[in-house]
């Protein structure tokens, strides 16, 4: 079965806002691969009862192939139960609970790569409210870098997918928000796009 793999504070300006120091080199977390979601254009997503904080992160995500190399790419939402994550922090604990609940990792449809990814922008919205938009560019590791330093220990395999890690502007989620997130070129044209209601 494949693996979701997570990058974290890749853009400087996240690690800041969160309270964190920049990272001078990469770290990565799981998610479970049950957790992952790729919803239809339109359509309602469900988010377990129990969650009071979920946080969006919008990221660019890499889909490997059998050579566990770069085939695909797409945009993706690593949603986090911050007031658990806070807790887990506090006490030194895990993160998992915060972040390997169902849907927890959304992807919009897949794409062949152009060349060179730094171009490439992100862009998040709720209710039409535009919260995160940065380009690839920003990163403090070039994506194909943090699938190489991944690929140095990590048993990847065909289908694993990378969430690259997310730009600053994360914040909370209401059930019945409209969510949109989209990758897209430098000049403008959409390459993945993420669109529906949480409930």
């Amino acid at each position: 079965m494949p693996s979701i793999w997570c990058a974290l504070r890749t853009f400087d300006a996240h690690a800041r806002e969160m309270g964190g120091a920049p990272l001078e080199s990469p770290r990565f977390f799981l998610k479970p691969w049950a957790g992952l979601a790729q919803p239809p254009i339109g359509c309602e997503l469900e988010i377990p009862s129990h969650l009071e904080e979920v946080h969006h992160e919008i990221e660019l995500v890499l889909k490997l192939d059998e050579n566990k190399s770069l085939s695909q790419i797409g945009v993706g939402l690593d949603l986090t139960d911050r007031q658990t994550q806070s807790i887990a922090k506090t006490e030194g604990m895990p993160w998992t609970q915060s972040k390997g609940f169902a849907n927890s990792a959304i992807v919009g449809n897949f794409s062949e790569p152009p060349i060179g990814l730094a171009h490439l922008q992100l862009e998040l919205a709720v209710n039409g409210v535009q919260r995160q938009d940065a380009s690839i560019g920003q990163m403090s590791f070039a994506p194909l870098d943090l699938l190489s330093l991944l690929s140095e220990w990590a048993p990847l395999e065909s289908g694993d997918l990378l969430f690259c890690g997310t730009p600053s502007g994360v914040g909370p989620m209401r059930r019945g928000d409209h969510v949109q997130a989209r990758l897209l070129s430098e000049d403008g044209t959409l390459i993945s796009e993420l669109d529906f209601i949480l409930v």
